[in-house]
């Protein structure tokens, strides 16, 4: 669906800019759609902690983390009244937001030119680079 935008969302700054644009942007298009993506790293439990925490604890914690980071963007989306749908995916995170895109079949990519990551990029973080170099539809970095 050509009309569907894909917005990673992480909860920054502007992750939610790159939303308030997409929401514009989905209006001007005749079936104009947002698809919210957030993405987390693998799920590592090992060594002494399982025993406290186990792969199912530890995958309940991560989507209700997930549901926090995505439900400010959620509300964003159904106060504009434009269809969206979310996803939470587990991976490297620029290869999942491209494999997203493909799989709703997005006609383009917007998204935050830095997340919430530790070391930010000289210019742009690394997952934004990632996805540009990844994907083959059109990416509009927000500031």
């Amino acid at each position: 669906m050509p009309d569907t935008i894909l917005v990673p969302f992480d909860g920054s700054e502007g992750a939610m800019r790159a939303l308030h644009l997409a929401v514009e942007r989905a209006r001007d298009k005749p079936q104009g759609r947002v698809h919210l993506v957030t993405v987390h790293p693998p799920l590592r439990v090992y060594g002494e902690i399982q025993v406290y925490v186990g792969d199912k604890k530890a995958a309940e914690m991560a989507a209700q983390h997930n549901r926090k980071i995505l439900e400010p963007a959620e509300q964003v989306l159904r106060s504009s009244g434009v269809a969206f749908a979310s996803s939470t995916e587990e991976g490297d995170a620029a290869e999942k937001i491209v494999e997203c895109a493909k799989a709703v079949g997005a006609g383009e990519i917007v998204m935050g030119s830095r997340g919430l990551g530790r070391i930010a990029g000289l210019v742009m973080g690394s997952v934004t680079t990632k996805v540009l170099h990844l994907t083959q539809i059109p990416v509009t970095l927000v500031k």
